[in-house]
């Protein structure tokens, strides 16, 4: 019997440490976004924590887009 309640906290405390991680790398991730421009569609990314996000809008008017969006992690 308290063998299984030992193994049952360790296992709530292990969930609990797993949530706290992934909370925490939730938080750190860096993120950026373009909006639309004329034809050219919008675009938006999240990189992992320790990568930098990078977003450039996109060229046209508002018949054709010339140079898309971009949105990458570096």
């Amino acid at each position: 019997m308290l063998r299984k309640r030992a193994v049952q906290v360790l296992v709530l405390c292990l969930i609990a440490v797993m949530l706290g991680s992934c909370a925490g790398r939730r938080r750190t991730m860096a993120s950026c976004s373009v909006p639309t421009v004329g034809a050219c569609k919008p675009c938006r990314i999240a990189c992992p924590a320790g990568q930098t996000p990078k977003c450039v809008a996109g060229q046209g008017n508002e018949t054709t887009c010339e140079v898309q969006a971009l949105c990458t992690c570096s």
